[in-house]
């Protein structure tokens, strides 16, 4: 089966997700680049104003992979607005994938992504997996703005994220008899 990873990374949390499933299942990866630098205020443009950015061609064709791992951050309760340009680029060349993410963590947040991404591409996800900074948080730190958002992720943190990405790993490798 031919896998790919295709993601976005502002902070560079998600880049190191990727980093580690790259090791993991001996795939490459391609970065979403966007045309214009992005600032934290397009964030919140593009979350209020539905906005899809412009990026750079990815140099791959999609139609050529079994599965695609989607990896991005969640703005608002929304993917990422890079990822949504390239998904409405190429939802007909997407035949089957998954998403996986390093998010604050809000409850409920899954089931929305799940919808976002099934009404975009026009089918289901093969599984949704959210690693959540909230996890990794002190309780007096969990949920507040100031402690998740500026939250950058060491190498021992996949020590915490370990058993879901175990499982997100799994449930691919199941379905596509990958490893």
């Amino acid at each position: 089966m031919k896998l790919l990873i295709i993601y976005f990374s502002f902070s560079g949390n998600n880049e190191m997700l990727v980093d580690d499933l790259k090791k993991r299942l001996g795939c490459e990866a391609v970065k979403i680049i966007e045309s214009k630098k992005r600032k934290d205020m397009t964030i919140l443009f593009d979350v209020m104003f539905n906005r899809t950015p412009r990026i750079n061609n990815i140099g791959k064709n999609l139609e050529e992979y079994d599965h695609i791992i989607l990896i991005a951050p969640i703005w608002a309760g929304k993917i990422a607005s890079p990822l949504k340009s390239l998904l409405l680029l190429e939802k007909e060349n997407i035949h089957d994938y998954s998403f996986i993410c390093v998010c604050s963590g809000v409850e409920n947040q899954k089931e929305k992504i799940q919808t976002q991404l099934t009404n975009l591409l026009r089918k289901k996800p093969v599984i949704v997996t959210e690693l959540w900074i909230n996890d990794l948080l002190p309780a007096d730190q969990k949920n507040k703005i100031k402690y998740v958002t500026p939250y950058r992720l060491q190498p021992k943190d996949f020590v915490v994220f370990a058993p879901e990405i175990e499982k997100y790993i799994t449930v691919v490798s199941k379905q596509f008899k990958y490893i």
